[in-house]
């Protein structure tokens, strides 16, 4: 039997830290990335050989416990650092699960501490957009090649620093996007919004189930035979308004919010706080404007998680009305209307 992996450099995780960031700055101590180490310590166990990196959720304990004995920390403190632990009564459609946001002000605060740099864990909790403490809007595409953002920790001046992976590029605020006054008042803005969502999510069922609903119905297709476009294209001045690539994989899912990106998220919460204002989210009586979105929703079952009866191979079960959704998200465009090639456009104007 072979013995675990001891590590001889091994940085401790920070306290609000997630696990991927702490095991990408353990990997880069040695210049790997975290699965190639992941694969030599499982190695070393045997039994985990090619076994993915840590989950941030739940991640799986055996795997913890290899990474918790060769850096020479009590696994049951890893373990308190996943979701799961931090926020134990939070909905999973609440937490993001791939690409990770980030505040580049946060990054430079590091740097300036004299600290690796890593990923904070509410970067993960999909109503934060906007970065608390620099007010300022989370990024997840690399501000010089606009590529979807992908980390990787390299050493810099004695300091783990995060770097574009498709580019190299260094990440930090100095110029760019972060210091554009528009961005800079957009934010401030959608941070008071911010802050009484999370407040609704870890408030208990009541209002969080009618404000799932209310961002459920934002993005369902609308009421037109097999339409790929969201509800919330009514609530646009502009006529044919088209759903943008990056937003469409949001449409008819029973969590939208978690398919997209930073911009589409916060324009998100602000149609709430235009919709229903202070409370965002539907009252005893519902604004007119609302209700116009809503009525004009269409009436398809949502995508479900479950498991397929017939083979329980694990496969989504996908209705067939959510299947014609997908595929007219991926189709062209025309280019006259801005519609999809066999829908018409004729939306008008809801908003004041």
């Amino acid at each position: 039997m072979m013995v675990p992996a001891r590590l001889p450099v091994a940085p401790r995780p920070f306290r609000d830290e997630l696990l991927t960031s702490w095991t990408a700055r353990v990997a880069a101590r040695y210049g790997a990335e975290p699965f190639e180490l992941m694969v030599f310590l499982a190695g070393q166990a045997g039994r985990y050989a090619g076994a993915r990196q840590i989950d941030d959720v739940v991640p799986d304990m055996g795997l913890l416990r290899l990474w918790a004995k060769a850096c020479r920390i009590d696994p049951e403190r890893l373990r308190r650092r996943s979701l799961a632990s931090r926020y134990p009564g939070r909905p999973q459609g609440w937490l993001l699960t791939e690409t990770v946001p980030v505040c580049l002000a946060c990054f430079d605060a590091d740097v300036a501490a004299g600290r690796d740099a890593y990923l904070r864990v509410n970067w993960r909790l999909a109503e934060q957009v906007v970065c608390p403490e620099h007010r300022t809007m989370l990024l997840d595409r690399c501000p010089a090649c606009r590529s979807g953002l992908r980390l990787s920790f390299r050493m810099l001046n004695g300091l783990l620093r995060p770097f574009c992976h498709k580019c190299n590029t260094v990440l930090t605020s100095g110029g760019g996007e972060t210091e554009d006054p528009l961005n800079a008042d957009f934010a401030a803005n959608v941070l008071e919004i911010q802050r009484q969502i999370s407040g609704i999510v870890i408030g208990g069922p009541g209002r969080l189930d009618r404000l799932e609903h209310a961002i459920r119905t934002l993005w369902a297709p609308l009421d037109r035979d097999g339409a790929a476009r969201p509800v919330l294209a009514l609530w646009y001045d502009e006529p044919g308004w088209n759903c943008p690539y990056e937003a469409r994989a949001a449409v008819g899912r029973l969590a939208p919010l978690r398919h997209l990106s930073v911009r589409w998220r916060a324009l998100t919460l602000v149609i709430l706080h235009d919709l229903f204002g202070a409370d965002l989210v539907p009252g005893a009586v519902v604004p007119e404007a609302a209700l116009v979105l809503f009525r004009r929703a269409a009436p398809l079952p949502w995508l479900t998680d479950g498991r397929d009866p017939r083979n329980g191979k694990g496969k989504r079960a996908v209705e067939a009305g959510a299947e014609r959704v997908h595929r007219l998200s991926k189709r062209p465009v025309h280019r006259l209307n801005g519609n999809f090639l066999d829908e018409r456009g004729n939306f008008g104007r809801i908003h004041p």
